[in-house]
């Protein structure tokens, strides 16, 4: 429902080239370029052998970065989404990633980074998934989960679709035929296979199956479900997720989604909190956040009989952050406090609830007025985090 490619313009592109300059000194790319081989071999999606990368370097050759994640005493997932948008995206050539996830560390504390994958289709009719100019290419993605493992990261793959034309939300996907979902799901499991293989033999600990398919998930039979996820299990052993659009709260839970191998749900959870485009005042926003995003999310999660992830979530650096919370952009005045309390309010909210897994952000950079980069809701994240990294 957010606008999920946003191109970078010539400016960026100018500063990444500066700080290419600057980074080599105090992020030893050299040092990562030496020890991290990407030489990942490649497959077509229709492939039927096994993608062969090479082993993983041990994590004494790689500097990992400080942080306690691996002394918390909770399993709640901290994560930040830092998607990139281009083919070389996550590669070793990806100087906005090779910082990003050095900032995030220092700054934010997070113990899980979510790496979305975009792939495209030509209509929300089409039954053929594919790569588009914003996939990053299985080396680039391949080594961004390996290094992100090595500087001692938890990875979560997120794949999502843009549709080509004015309805580009994946949600709106449909088919007329059980023939042609049929055909859709065995396209998209060919474009997302040789990811999660690579995901698996680098380092990611946790998948989802797909990102708001919203008529597809009310209306595909289960056993395309189904299938699905025992094709993603035949290549990934770690946790699989499927990640829902908040807008499917109140609907029964559909029968594949209660699958074994689903360990949770995932929910992009962008509930308004008001009704219309206004100023809250930060001390209100927890009491709104418990009444109708937590309630909602434990209505859904008590019904389903498995708790739920906040697979996304993220608020406008605006006056308006809590109307129509899922919109990137907005008139309304910047407002970086708004920002802040309500990622705060969702904190304190969340950490405690056995109904909720974890959370991740949308997102550190590249999401429009969603970004955190910068922003005062960095340091409230961050001190929810270390609290709970420290005293679980």
């Amino acid at each position: 429902m957010r606008q999920w490619f946003i191109q970078k313009n010539s400016i960026l592109f100018l500063i990444a080239c500066l700080a290419l300059c600057s980074v080599s000194q105090f992020f030893l790319l050299p040092a990562y370029r030496k020890f991290i081989n990407v030489n990942a071999s490649t497959t077509s999606a229709t492939a039927k052998s096994k993608v062969i990368v090479p082993t993983p370097p041990s994590l004494t050759q790689v500097p990992e970065l400080s942080r306690n994640c691996n002394l918390q005493h909770s399993s709640f997932e901290t994560g930040i989404a830092f998607p990139q948008w281009n083919p070389d995206g996550y590669g070793s050539n990806d100087v906005h990633w090779l910082m990003g996830l050095q900032a995030i560390n220092s700054q934010v504390g997070a113990c899980w980074i979510e790496m979305p994958v975009l792939f495209y289709q030509q209509s929300l009719t089409s039954t053929t998934v594919i790569a588009g100019p914003s996939t990053p290419t299985l080396a680039s993605f391949s080594y961004g989960v390996r290094l992100a493992h090595a500087l001692g990261y938890q990875i979560f793959v997120t794949p999502l679709i843009d549709v080509e034309g004015t309805q580009s939300w994946s949600g709106s996907i449909y088919f007329s035929t059980y023939q042609e979902e049929q055909q859709w799901f065995e396209s998209y499991w060919q474009i997302l296979k040789p990811y999660a293989t690579v995901a698996a033999q680098n380092g990611a600990g946790q998948i989802s199956i797909g990102t708001e398919y919203e008529w597809l998930q009310k209306n595909a039979p289960d056993d395309l479900w189904n299938t699905l996820i025992a094709n993603i299990r035949s290549v990934f052993p770690g946790m699989i997720t499927y990640d829902m659009n908040w807008t499917t709260l109140q609907d029964a839970p559909r029968l594949w989604m209660r699958n074994p191998t689903l360990k949770t749900i995932g929910v992009s959870a962008y509930l308004p909190l008001i009704d219309i485009r206004s100023h809250v005042d930060p001390t209100q926003i927890f009491s709104l956040w418990r009444d109708t995003v937590r309630q909602a999310l434990d209505v859904f999660a008590t019904t389903l009989g498995k708790p739920v992830l906040i697979s996304e979530i993220g608020y406008r650096n605006s006056a308006d952050a809590l109307y129509h919370s899922w919109e990137s952009t907005s008139t309304a005045p910047t407002d970086p406090q708004e920002q802040a309390a309500a990622c705060d309010a969702a904190l304190a909210n969340v950490i405690s609830d056995t109904h909720i897994l974890g959370i991740f952000f949308w997102g550190w950079d590249d999401v429009g007025a969603f970004n955190l980069v910068g922003q005062p809701a960095v340091k409230v994240i961050h001190d929810r985090f270390m609290t709970l990294q420290i005293n679980g």
